[in-house]
């Protein structure tokens, strides 16, 4: 893989879900090491959407099964997904604020578990909407620092991570990955409402306004929000009488 940074140990992350209309959206973080780095190698490792669903699903239950501590998954289901999307709207905000959201909780819970001090980003939005995140999260507590004439004021947390965010950085074994274990979260997260609603939700976002339309024919409208991701154009269709 291209060397786009010369850490020795450090976070990547990468999502999955984004432009499927159904299912879950899902930030994944990896920490890789030294040792870890060559054991991923011998995998295989490599950017999820060049592989198929069984050999994603194969990979990430080995990287579970050897290096569990250096994973986390930030998952939202649809019914919750929904309601953050609405919340975010309403302050102005885009789904990339939402995927800065998981990214940033991802990286901050995976760094204090193992320390790391840099993380790789697929990079997904324009403007760096990852770093202010990850310093409001940097210490919920703000600390105490004290004024000229000895006042207690508070001081902004300070990010203590370097942050770098890369187009196509699946080319980096850590981002490539994490860009398996989302993967893999997702597809979990869809057989489970496939399951739950017995109803086989297709991926992606062509060629499922019929499945929506049966799942409300069975389910009533109101359900659609626990399976769908309703700020698509496709509700519109799906709900059509």
């Amino acid at each position: 893989m291209d060397v786009i940074h010369n850490w020795n140990a450090w976070i990547g992350t990468d999502e999955a879900g984004k432009g499927d209309y159904f299912g879950p959206l899902v930030a994944a973080a990896v920490y890789v090491d030294a040792e870890c780095r060559e054991t991923f190698s011998d995998l295989g490792i490599t950017d999820g959407k060049r592989l198929s669903n069984r050999r994603i699903q194969n990979l990430a239950e080995s990287m579970r099964c050897h290096y569990a501590q250096h994973i986390v998954v930030v998952e939202k289901m649809p019914a919750e997904y929904n309601s953050l999307y609405a919340m975010l709207r309403r302050r102005g905000q885009n789904l990339n604020h939402l995927l800065a959201s998981l990214h940033a909780e991802a990286i901050q819970t995976l760094a204090n578990s193992v320390g790391a001090k840099h993380a790789l980003v697929d990079k997904f939005a324009k403007d760096d909407l990852i770093t202010p995140q990850l310093a409001r999260r940097a210490d919920n507590r703000p600390h105490l620092q004290y004024d000229a004439v000895g006042s207690v004021r508070a001081a902004p947390a300070t990010l203590e991570m370097e942050i770098r965010q890369v187009t196509k950085a699946e080319r980096d074994i850590a981002v490539a990955a994490a860009s398996i274990i989302a993967r893999d979260a997702f597809l979990t997260g869809m057989d489970t409402l496939s399951e739950k609603y017995e109803i086989c939700l297709p991926r992606g976002a062509y060629q499922v306004v019929e499945a929506g339309r049966e799942f409300v024919k069975l389910h009533g409208n109101d359900a659609l929000q626990n399976v769908a991701k309703l700020h698509f154009n496709l509700t519109d269709a799906v709900r059509a009488p």
